[in-house]
């Protein structure tokens, strides 16, 4: 959420940004020179090779840390000049020296309930949505922590959907740890202390306690505090949902902490689902298990060592079936044997017999015997001459049918798990969809709720500003595209954020720049795209998003102008539909 600056160029007059910032007359003034052709001119190589430098070195900086970034060139650098981009950069390092909140449009804005408290006494107030503010005696300080007396006028306001998000320019973005996200909310407001026109601060170890009413229910809500210098959002734990199901208006509510999916959860049809998941994972264990078991892998035959000493032994085949196929079958004695002795040579032992050893197809153990003596050896079998040109040939069919009896085990595996997964992923889809459709269905009933039924999240602040119920999310996904906004005329809108609305999540997700170098949304659900240039908006309605496709990777918006000015903000959600 943080504003960026990508380049650090001297400062440009307001009347430089003005000269340069129409680019189609730029475009048709150029077109329209004449003369002797450029490249036939002395000068030309060399500026040639600047204004190409001053285009990529432009291109490159506009679009850094962006996918698709070659599509987007290729579409767009012949439609800004290095002089224009100048005034695209100085546009968007005005944007982004804005303050924090900084509302898109003039004049348009949600406007503050204003209230009249005590400060020695406190009070209760009553919001016209159902909210209510809780205010102890003594709340008030001023800049030097003194405890004021007397009337203090307190300034309320709330935001509860994408039409309110907009217009107030509060950002929706949440950055954790380097990594962005964009609000769901399930309602946010802000409140702000005055006393004789002057701004006021909240008392040490005092607290006012805030019931926002709501129309979300969900308890994945964190509460958040919006941090003004550090352009980031401080989440402060969770609050508290508490439903009133008293008809008659009282004060009483009982708790209800409402959560769809548990209760979804407990039905007999989501169980059902729950059983098939595991009875799939029972066949998949079944379907393993029986696979034919893969014989183990042969062992590559070793070639005699020069210099290295080898006994020849016959070998049982019954016992040692792996060694008998061979022929030529030496007995090589290994390094590790710190008691060998050459002269066990010259011996005629009256006993050798063979084990196998700690490496299991690998070495065996030679025990040597006559009379009292007695030798232990580990040695490995190895072949020398044209013994060892058999046996490699030997290997080398037994490890090709090795191969293939192991290639077809993978690949039925394969199989395997891939049936496993869809069917568990069909179950679960299944199981999202009932969710959905519980969800809906309370959202739908609790919207015809009027204000004393409606949900309150309770939490309490310590001080004045901006908080939000919210659901860090990221950002909608189905198609994915570079995406160029563009006027009804086909002209590049020059916008520094683009926000998208999508219906099926209480959040306005902002895009930087234009182009948009990912760009996405879910087309399963209601689409709607806003920008503001020069204070006026510009949208893309929601029929509009069926032509934008993933395959091509990169769409040209083209937005539709609205002429309309709003007088409220009530008057842009007729507007739009809201």
């Amino acid at each position: 959420m943080k504003r960026k600056i990508n380049l650090n160029r001297p400062e440009i007059s307001s009347a430089e940004i003005a000269k340069r910032k129409n680019f189609d007359s730029v475009l048709k003034q150029s077109a329209n020179v004449s003369g002797k052709p450029l490249f036939k001119k002395p000068w030309f190589l060399s500026s040639v090779v600047a204004v190409v430098v001053a285009v990529v070195v432009t291109a490159v900086l506009l679009n850094k840390d962006q996918k698709n970034a070659e599509n987007a060139n290729s579409e767009t650098a012949g439609l800004i000049s290095a002089s224009d981009s100048v005034a695209l950069e100085a546009f968007y390092k005005a944007e982004e020296a804005k303050p924090c909140i900084s509302p898109p449009v003039k004049g348009l804005n949600i406007p503050y309930a204003t209230f009249k408290v005590i400060a020695e006494k406190g009070g209760s107030l009553d919001f016209k949505t159902g909210s209510k503010i809780i205010i102890p005696k003594s709340a008030f300080a001023d800049e030097k922590g003194n405890i004021l007396k007397g009337e203090i006028e307190l300034r309320y306001r709330e935001f509860h959907d994408a039409a309110d998000f907009f217009v107030s320019g509060i950002p929706m973005t949440y950055d954790s740890a380097g990594v962005k996200y964009q609000f769901e909310s399930a309602g946010m407001m802000e409140i702000v202390a005055f006393q004789n026109g002057k701004q006021v601060n909240m008392a040490p170890q005092k607290e006012i306690k805030v019931e926002l009413a709501s129309n979300y229910k969900g308890t994945e809500y964190n509460l958040y505090k919006l941090d003004t210098v550090a352009n980031n959002w401080s989440c402060l734990g969770k609050d508290k949902l508490f439903v009133n199901k008293e008809p008659n208006g009282d004060e009483h509510f009982t708790k209800g902490v409402i959560d769809v999916k548990t209760a979804v959860a407990a039905t007999p049809e989501y169980k059902e689902l729950d059983v098939k998941i595991v009875e799939v994972q029972t066949v998949k264990t079944t379907e393993l298990a029986a696979l034919p078991k893969p014989a183990a892998e042969p062992d590559k035959p070793q070639q005699i060592k020069k210099g290295k000493f080898t006994f020849n032994l016959d070998v049982d085949p019954k016992e040692f079936p792996e060694l008998s196929v061979y022929k030529g079958l030496l007995f090589e004695v290994g390094e590790e044997n710190t008691n060998f002795n050459k002269s066990m040579y010259d011996i005629t032992w009256d006993e050798a017999t063979i084990k196998e050893g700690s490496k299991s197809g690998k070495n065996y153990n030679l025990t040597l015997k006559k009379a009292a003596k007695k030798y232990d050896l580990i040695v490995y079998p190895v072949f020398e001459g044209k013994d060892y040109d058999v046996a490699m040939k030997d290997f080398q069919a037994k490890f090709e049918k090795y191969k293939t009896t192991l290639n077809k085990r993978i690949a039925s595996e394969k199989k395997i798990e891939e049936d496993y997964q869809a069917r568990v992923a069909e179950y679960k889809r299944k199981q999202e969809e009932m969710i959905a459709r519980a969800a809906k269905q309370a959202n739908d009933q609790f919207k015809q709720m009027d204000s004393e039924e409606k949900v309150r999240r309770m939490f309490a602040i310590n001080s004045f500003g901006v908080y939000n119920c919210d659901n860090p999310s990221i950002y909608p996904k189905g198609v994915l595209c570079t995406a160029n906004v563009k006027s009804e005329k086909d002209k590049n809108l020059r916008c520094y954020q683009v926000y998208l609305v999508d219906k099926q999540k209480n959040g306005l997700f902002t895009y930087y720049k234009n182009p948009i170098m990912t760009f996405s949304f879910n087309p399963s659900s209601t689409n709607m795209l806003w920008t503001v240039e020069d204070g006026v908006i510009y949208w893309l309605k929601p029929e509009q998003f069926a032509a934008i496709y993933e395959g091509r990777g990169y769409s040209n918006l083209k937005m539709n102008r609205v002429d309309k000015t709003f007088a409220t903000v009530e008057e842009l959600k007729a507007y739009f539909n809201f």
